[in-house]
C-alpha cells in the first residue's frame, strides 16, 4: 500500500470523513509520526543489512586520523574489516591499542562517528550495518516497501490511534495502543527474521572441552 493511502486509513480510524481534508489531526503530522516509526522502531527489527566502504572516495567516506563519519541511515553496527581482519568493538576508550599497533579495534563514541585503533589500516575499513528504510512521503509514489505488505496499515493506525488518544488524555486507551504497537513491532521481526529461514536442515556445532 502506497503512505499516501496509509496516511488515508489512519485518519479514517480517528474518525475524520474527509482525509483530504482532516479536522483532528493534520496529513504532515500524521505522516512525520509514520515516517518516524518506519525508519527507526521498525527499521530496527527488519535487520537491513548493507555496507559502507571508507575508500576515500568522498568525505563520507574517509577516514582522517582514525576518525570517519557514519553514515546518514546508520542504525546499528554488525561487523567492521579492515580489508580481510575483522575489528573488536571495544566500548571503553582506556581498552584501545597504541596508534602505531595495527589496526584491530573499532568505537562508537557516539552516534555520528566511528573511531579505529591503531589508525593506519592496511586495506579499506568497511563497515557492515543494519540501515534505515528510505524515508516515507505523502504520496502514491512512496511505500514502506521494506516491510512485508502485511504490516503496512494496522500497525501505523495503531500508533497513529495511540497519539491521538494522548493528546485527549485518554490513558487507558494509551496503554493499549502501546502494547498493540510492540505486539506488531515483535510480529515484525520474526516474520522478517524467521520467516526468511528456508526450511534446510540447520547444522549444530559441536565443541569438545577435553580438547579430544
Amino acid at each position: 500500500m502506497t503512505t499516501d493511502e496509509i496516511i488515508n486509513q489512519c485518519l479514517k480510524d480517528l474518525g475524520e470523513e474527509d482525509p483530504s481534508n482532516p479536522v483532528e489531526m493534520t496529513r504532515e503530522d500524521c505522516l512525520l509520526h509514520i515516517d518516524m516509526f518506519y525508519r527507526n522502531d521498525i527499521g530496527k527489527r527488519l535487520r537491513l543489512l548493507t555496507v559502507h566502504s571508507y575508500d576515500g572516495s568522498d568525505a563520507a567516506h574517509t577516514i582522517t586520523a582514525g576518525i570517519g563519519p557514519l553514515p546518514a541511515d546508520f542504525l546499528a553496527p554488525a561487523r567492521v574489516y579492515d580489508g580481510d581482519t575483522l575489528l573488536k568493538q571495544i566500548f571503553d576508550i582506556d581498552d584501545k591499542v597504541p596508534d602505531a599497533s595495527p589496526t584491530s579495534q573499532y568505537m562508537l563514541p557516539d552516534i555520528s562517528n566511528i573511531w579505529i585503533f591503531g589508525t593506519t589500516p592496511t586495506g579499506t575499513v568497511k563497515l557492515y550495518y543494519y540501515r534505515k528504510p528510505a524515508a516515507l512521503t505523502d504520496s502514491s509514489s512512496s511505500s514502506p516497501s521494506e516491510l512485508k505488505e502485511e504490516f503496512h496499515v494496522k500497525p501505523f493506525m495503531r500508533l497513529i490511534k495511540g497519539i491521538y488518544d494522548s493528546r485527549n488524555h485518554d490513558n487507558d486507551d494509551v496503554i493499549d495502543m502501546e502494547a498493540y504497537c510492540q505486539d506488531y513491532l515483535n510480529a515484525i521481526e520474526n516474520a522478517h527474521r524467521y520467516e526468511l529461514m528456508d526450511d534446510g536442515p540447520q547444522t549444530i556445532e559441536v565443541v569438545r572441552l577435553d580438547g579430544i
